[in-house]
Parts: structure tokens; sequence; C-alpha cells
């Protein structure tokens, strides 16, 4: 993502929540806890650390690693209050959005399509886009495209 909205406030480095025990870092989704990224976490209090590199709200890690220098990387990511992403991540959470709900209406189409032909070629071929178009929807699941 692009990095021109960040407003310095450092929250995104200062609540970092993480299982050192799964080995699994709770930052931009649900992400595999690299032995580079722990060695940089400082406990806070339960499951929640902060950077040690964070100083005055900025970063002086001179070797930053692409998890931080690519923060935000999900339009689905929880954004810490008053960070100026949520515009951005705003609009490119609708613009998925609006992606799976065309996809789900082309599916409604499709299944119409079924209904109304007795040609089974033609309802294998509809089939099949209906599994493609279902395939792209579930991608999205865990963030609720089944409400969309």
């Amino acid at each position: 993502m692009i990095n021109d909205f960040c407003n310095k406030c450092g929250a995104c480095c200062k609540n970092i929540k993480a299982d050192m025990e799964k080995n699994i870092l709770f930052w931009d989704g649900e992400l595999p806890l690299t032995e580079e990224f722990k060695s940089m976490l400082i406990p806070v209090n339960n499951n929640i650390y902060t950077c040690r590199f964070l100083e005055n709200n900025l970063c002086t890690n001179p070797s930053k690693p692409d998890i931080c220098t690519n923060y935000p990387s999900s339009p689905f990511v929880e954004l810490p209050d008053n960070c100026h992403y949520c515009g951005l991540i705003f609009m490119k959470r609708e613009k998925i959005q609006q992606k799976i709900r065309k996809l789900k209406e082309e599916i409604i189409h499709y299944n119409t399509l079924i209904e109304t032909t007795k040609d089974k070629r033609e309802q294998n071929q509809f089939q099949r886009i209906i599994a493609s178009h279902q395939k792209q929807v579930d991608k999205y699941k865990e963030y609720g495209s089944k409400d969309w």
C-alpha cells in the first residue's frame, strides 16, 4: 500500500497482537510469526507487544522487514483508531465487495439459465462458471462475503 497516508502516530507498532507459542502474528490478518519479526517485539501485556525499533512514533530499524514496509497490505486489516489509512482501506474494501456482489449476481443469472435450458452441455458450462465464481466469492468468506 502507499505509505503517504501514514500520520506517524506509531499506533500500529505499539499494539502488535501475537501468539508467541503458536507463532502467529495478528497484525494484518493472521500471519506466521517469523523469527526476524519475533526478535523485534517487546512484551507489553498478554499477547500485546511493541516494536523495539519505535522511537518518537517513528521506525529506526535500518533493515525494516517487508511486513512493516507493506503495512497495511490487506483491505480487511483492522486499523488503529485515527489511522490515516482508513479512507484508502475503505475504498479498496468497497471495490472488492462490489466485485463479489457482481459475481453473486452472475451466479443467480447462471442458475436461472440452468433452469431454463434443456441443453445438458450448456448446463454443464453454466455450472463451471458458477463454480468458478463461487470460488472467488469464497476467498473472502472470512471477511463476510456471504452477506455482501
